[in-house]
């Protein structure tokens, strides 16, 4: 197995970054739901805890073939995401799903914002 040393070094950057910064949604969106937000380890563990059991259900979809269409993509994450968080943090099933849906909101406003800084950098050096 080849393995390129330069991704696992990036990976090893990465992950911690990506880890605080969707604690930190996490948090935002707790705030932005009226409901106390965690502190900042309780809402990393929330998050590792979200992503393992989105991994596990994205195995089971795809061994039992139920892996593509709208709900298996996105609507049963959505949803084992917001039973996670229920479960986790003081709050019923309708305020987590709305806590999911503003922490995908704020994740993915970070996440273009990045690609739009990456582009405004590299750009110069494309012309």
């Amino acid at each position: 197995m080849n393995v390129n040393p330069d991704v696992l070094w990036a990976l090893a950057a990465l992950v911690p970054l990506v880890l605080a910064a969707a604690a930190w949604s996490l948090q935002m969106s707790c705030g932005f739901c009226s409901v106390e937000p965690p502190e900042f380890w309780h809402a990393v563990i929330t998050v590792v805890v979200t992503a393992f059991v989105n991994v596990i259900l994205r195995f089971v979809l795809q061994v039992n073939d139920y892996g593509g269409g709208l709900g298996p993509q996105y609507v049963m994450p959505a949803m084992a995401s917001a039973v996670v968080i229920a479960i986790m943090l003081p709050t019923g099933p309708f305020t987590a799903t709305t806590i999911t849906i503003v922490q995908v909101i704020l994740c993915a406003l970070m996440y273009y914002a990045i690609c739009w800084l990456c582009a405004l950098v590299t750009l110069p050096f494309v012309i």
